[in-house]
């Protein structure tokens, strides 16, 4: 297909066919969902581990053990823990975008079948460029933006977007019935025109036009949203279609809509969170009073204590006492909970991952945790709601 972009910002796509060439001026349809490179995971894992209190809380109490004067213990009692709980936690972050990177593999090197010279050939999903005729069956992904030109339901095709906007209810659409008369070969080479928006995250809506030939004085066709297809969809009920590319890689509908995957942080997260908190201000208050009382104690009776050295004072001696309570009342948050969640917060999300009763045998797919982290707040549900009256009979 021979695509065609306005000088400056693109308003309106014009989509040629016959000249697959020109389909370098757009991306390519390789897709990419994983949150870090392996440039920035070090710097960006540790920027998301310090957000949380819990952590800045530890490596505070960590710096502080390495000064002899006010350390009751080996620094490295707390030293190994933590570097554990950073080491820990950046594993099972790693691990989880290795996952969506092996499933991006997955998707981009996923078999399609599309037009050259008018006949079909097999390729990689990421090799599919602007403008391309794509051949598609039941039960197949939809593995770029395409306008609907032929299905084998006499115009009728029925798509399930669940991984668009999380709806399981099946879709119609509808090929336009100029293009649903053509013959395979035609649509195979197919030579029309399509004029369309410049791309957009707006799912539902698709306002283009389409020739069924080059000529600009061809009649042109109304599109709308119900001849789309969209990446990511599902072909169901409907032996196959036909299909025109418009919008590839991150142009596509879900491509515009895709953002940097978010550290998301579970109800449990946000208590202990606020916990650690509310701990740390009760040992600031315990802190300031026995550091008041040591400080009194130390001017009243230390001094005569010869055996202490407290004549021997330092410049930082007022807050030697302090600190040193700090020190000793840092187990109130056990260092050891954090890598403990993040271990079995791992763990249970295998077990939704092995879990047989959530395979869906109608459509061949297994329960899958595509993130590890926030597993536990399926038990938080309270409400469903439905858009349907009837009830529901199973959850």
């Amino acid at each position: 297909m021979f695509c065609k972009r306005s000088k400056g910002a693109e308003s309106i796509r014009e989509v040629r066919g016959g000249d697959p060439t020109m389909a370098t001026s757009f991306p390519t349809n390789k897709i990419s969902n994983t949150k870090y490179t392996i440039y920035n995971f070090l710097f960006l894992n540790l920027y998301e581990q310090f957000s949380r209190f819990m952590n800045i809380y530890f490596l505070i109490i960590a710096c502080l053990q390495l000064w002899n004067a006010i350390t009751p213990v080996n620094p490295l009692t707390t030293w190994l823990p933590l570097i554990l709980i950073f080491l820990v936690s950046a594993i099972k972050e790693g691990l989880d975008d290795y996952f969506r990177y092996k499933a991006d593999k997955e998707a981009n090197n996923r078999a399609v079948q599309v037009s050259r010279d008018g006949v079909l050939v097999e390729m990689r999903a990421a090799d599919i460029v602007v403008g391309d005729i794509l051949y598609m069956v039941e039960n197949e992904q939809i593995a770029a933006d395409v306008v609907l030109l032929k299905s084998s339901s006499d115009g009728a095709a029925y798509i399930e977007t669940a991984n668009l906007d999380g709806e399981t209810d099946l879709k119609s659409r509808t090929c336009l019935a100029e293009t649903q008369e053509l013959s395979g070969s035609q649509v195979l080479n197919f030579k029309g025109v399509c004029e369309c928006a410049a791309p957009n995250p707006e799912i539902y809506k698709f306002d283009s036009r389409l020739r069924l030939t080059t000529d600009a004085n061809a009649e042109s066709l109304s599109l709308s949203a119900k001849q789309t297809a969209l990446q990511g969809c599902m072909l169901r009920n409907t032996e196959w279609v036909y299909g025109m590319v418009v919008y590839t890689g991150n142009e596509t509908k879900i491509g515009k809509n895709k953002r940097i995957p978010p550290t998301k942080w579970t109800h449990l997260d946000q208590l202990i969170n606020k916990a650690t908190v509310a701990i740390f201000t009760l040992q600031v208050c315990f802190i300031i009073a026995f550091g008041i009382a040591g400080a009194l104690w130390r001017e009243d009776k230390g001094k005569k204590m010869e055996y202490l050295l407290v004549s021997k004072e330092e410049w930082y001696d007022p807050i030697v006492i302090p600190l040193r309570f700090m020190l000793l009342m840092s187990f109130m948050i056990p260092i050891s909970l954090k890598v403990t969640m993040d271990m079995v917060k791992f763990y249970y999300a295998q077990l939704i991952n092995w879990d047989i009763h959530m395979y869906d045998e109608e459509t061949n797919t297994p329960a899958e945790a595509k993130n590890t982290a926030i597993s536990e707040d399926l038990g938080q549900l309270e409400y469903i709601f439905r858009t349907r009256p009837e009830p529901l009979r199973r959850t």
